[in-house]
């Protein structure tokens, strides 16, 4: 009988897989496990995490200094350290004897006392001395003996005011508060004591070298200082300088801060200003010259800061008064020439200061002519329109008439 073609081999088929089936049991049994290899280790086959683990023993051996060193770096970084890192920068801390806190005594100017008759000399080189020292303690030892001078020695201290007075403003300078309060009091007490012989080291500087110009450092000091102490006591002392020194010698070196890129500068100027306008009578003010106050005050009646423009009104205010005092008696000089019969002789004249001496002048509409040219005989309001550019008029009319 003959066996189909298919029969036999489905019967292989069978007998295949059976094979490969009782195969795969004895291999997942572990009958036929494979012996080692020579050559072979033991642990080749051990989990990745064995070889993370050394399960061996600590060595009972010491750890060297490089191991120690690594140990201590790894904590300091780890943990932050503070008592390592504390002694490490023990060694960069300054060396010497600690600073000593002084006590610095302000004393006003009644209470400054005289030298001893016979050491007055030696009493101004000991304070030159101390002023050129870097010691700010003995600068300030300094100041108050030049002080002292000036009250009480005036005539002995005055030939050398050309080499106290850059010292001083040295001090002036300085960033130390003591120091610079001192230094501007004994600045005040110069310019009460010496007044005009104070005027040619005001501003030897200038806007050229402002570092030199007292009067500059001065203002700088009252609007950039952040001690309170120290404002105030410069702003007495530009009230003194404003005071002491020829008005119109003040207006000269004050005139050209007026335009100072600092506004709280130009509000000092302005306020420094009016306190030496306000020491010149009407006509004085007037012969110094309306037309160079007014273009100032009505550029600051506008500034942007509040004390700019209070100072430039009161400034203002008085130009009003000048120029219509002028003008009052202009036309009462016009009068008087009109209704006098005519004698042949000259008018009637009046004093006035012109460089620092009285010169009789004609009364009248020739009188009441400033330097500048303007005519005194019009009005305040065709006056202004006349000097000042339209918004400046309009701004100076409107705070000056209310």
């Amino acid at each position: 009988m003959r066996v189909p073609f298919q029969l036999i081999l489905l019967g292989l088929g069978i007998a295949t897989t059976t094979f490969l089936l009782q195969s795969a049991k004895r291999a997942m049994s572990g009958k036929h496990k494979r012996s080692p290899k020579h050559g072979d280790s033991p642990s080749a086959k051990e989990p990745r995490v064995a070889q993370q683990i050394d399960p061996s023993p600590v060595s009972d051996s010491n750890p060297t200094d490089q191991e120690i060193a690594a140990a201590e770096a790894a904590r300091a970084r780890l943990h932050g350290d503070q008592s390592n890192a504390a002694s490490t920068s023990q060694g960069k801390l300054p060396d010497g004897p600690e600073p000593v806190v002084v006590d610095v005594d302000y004393v006003a100017s009644s209470q400054l006392l005289p030298f001893e008759s016979n050491t007055v000399s030696e009493q101004l080189q000991a304070g030159l001395q101390h002023l050129e020292s870097k010691d700010w303690t003995e600068a300030i030892q300094g100041l108050n003996i030049v002080r002292q001078a000036a009250i009480h020695h005036k005539h002995s201290l005055e030939p050398s005011l050309a080499k106290v007075v850059p010292l001083v403003l040295k001090s002036v300078k300085s960033l130390r508060s003591s120091l610079c309060k001192t230094a501007v009091m004994c600045v005040a007490d110069l310019f009460a004591v010496f007044g005009n012989a104070m005027v040619p080291y005001m501003d030897t500087g200038s806007l050229t070298r402002p570092a030199n110009s007292l009067l500059l450092q001065l203002l700088l000091k009252a609007s950039s200082n952040d001690k309170r102490f120290v404002i105030e006591e410069v702003l007495l002392s530009l009230t003194t300088m404003a005071k002491s020194v020829d008005p119109a010698a003040c207006l000269d070196r004050l005139l050209p801060y007026a335009a100072h890129k600092n506004p709280k500068v130009r509000a000092q100027v302005a306020v420094v200003l009016a306190a030496a306008a306000q020491q010149m009578a009407p006509e004085d003010l007037a012969q110094y010259g309306n037309d160079r106050l007014l273009k100032v005050g009505g550029d600051l009646v506008t500034d942007n800061t509040p004390d700019a423009r209070t100072a430039a009104r009161e400034l203002l205010a008085m130009l009003r008064k000048s120029h219509e005092t002028v003008a009052s008696s202009c036309s009462t000089s016009d009068g008087e020439k009109e209704n006098s019969p005519a004698t042949g002789h000259e008018p009637n004249t009046v004093n006035q200061k012109v460089d620092g001496a009285l010169v009789a002048r004609p009364a009248g509409k020739d009188a009441a002519i400033s330097d500048e040219g303007s005519n005194s005989g019009e009005t305040w309001e065709s006056y202004c329109r006349s000097m000042l550019a339209p918004a400046a008029a309009a701004a100076v009319l409107k705070v000056v008439n209310k």
